[in-house]
């Protein structure tokens, strides 16, 4: 099962990741060179591909992707978009600083490109006086997001780092803390809590946020297609669940690892409950953030879904596969 998760699954997503970053930054050099309606729409284009091929790698953050804090370089939000303007100005910031954390990534492309009019968002990179720092922000921004992909991404390969290799040794077999195993299943459960049920959907909604809706805290705020992107993390997550590669081939998975501990029964009602997660996120529209201030209702249902999910993933998952969940809880559930 894990070597048909590392290499049809996890390998596959980073190298998806790295293409669509790489088409970013060739976007981002297009529109460098002539800042146009054009290339500024292609150059949106690419980044929304880059933030769904995304939601794909980021359930796997151990390994390379925890040694360069890749979650964190490319996807903290909401922005500080008081932060990314004095940088701006300045032209003196570090990126990947835990003071720049929250401007940078692709939360802080999006607020670059679409945090005002077409013609505005423009008329900073041409007319405005700052309009070449502000240029050279940008590109610093998306090569921040290629310098963190690509130290994963080849330190994953087998032609690269081969953490591969390490990740299907022997060496690593069994369940307990820092088998290969035990790292990929807490680190799916802690993504599934804290980034996807919480981070997409219950703290945007106020599930999360002590009952304060907070729809400028959604994933691509600016951009407008957050739910778009907390469906395709989903669909990510049935798919690791069930071994199911990015073309739709099927494979081992962890529904097969229960199914021979005969925990047929449990395999099936995980798949049921992530079907009807799935549906309540299909149920969303963007941008998410209007959804919430007019008719959040659907949205808190989203996050009870997601909720029934995780309790079986974190509590009865874990028991059947011997693993222990090492990461500590935020709210102690």
């Amino acid at each position: 099962m894990l070597s048909h998760l590392g290499h049809e699954v996890i390998l596959p997503a980073y190298a998806s990741l790295q293409i669509s970053v790489a088409a970013l930054e060739s976007a981002t050099d297009d529109f460098a060179v002539e800042p146009s309606a054009a290339t500024l729409s292609a150059l949106r284009t690419r980044l929304k591909e880059a933030r769904l091929a995304w939601q794909d790698a980021n359930l796997f953050q151990f390994g390379p992707a925890e040694s360069v804090t890749l979650r964190a370089a490319l996807n903290t939000y909401p922005v500080d978009e008081e932060q990314i303007e004095e940088n701006v100005a300045s032209g003196d910031y570090v990126l990947g600083t835990i003071t720049n954390r929250a401007a940078a990534g692709f939360p802080a492309a999006g607020y670059l490109l679409y945090a005002e009019t077409d013609e505005d968002v423009l008329a900073r990179y041409t007319d405005d006086e700052r309009g070449g720092s502000r240029m050279t922000y940008l590109e610093d921004v998306v090569a921040h997001i290629a310098t963190s992909t690509n130290a994963a991404a080849d330190d994953w390969s087998a032609d690269g780092g081969n953490y591969i290799a390490a990740f299907l040794s022997p060496d690593r077999a069994g369940t307990d803390v820092g088998s290969s195993m035990g790292m990929l299943i807490n680190a799916f459960i802690l993504h599934y809590e804290r980034f996807l049920r919480d981070g997409k959907i219950g703290i945007p909604a106020g599930a999360r946020s002590a009952g304060v809706p907070r729809p400028t805290s959604t994933e691509a705020y600016y951009g407008g297609y957050s739910a778009e992107l907390a469906l395709a993390n989903l669909r990510a997550v049935k798919r690791l669940f069930l071994g199911t590669t990015p073309s739709g081939a099927g494979g081992l998975g962890l529904d097969d690892h229960l199914q021979a501990r005969d925990a047929d029964a449990l395999a099936a009602e995980i798949e049921s409950e992530l079907d009807a997660a799935i549906a309540s996120l299909e149920a969303l529209s963007d941008p998410l953030a209007d959804q919430i201030r007019t008719d959040n209702d659907p949205v808190i249902t989203a996050f009870t879904e997601l909720q029934d999910v995780l309790v079986l993933l974190k509590a009865d998952m874990t028991s059947v596969l011997g693993v222990t969940i090492s990461y500590q809880d935020n709210d102690g559930d």
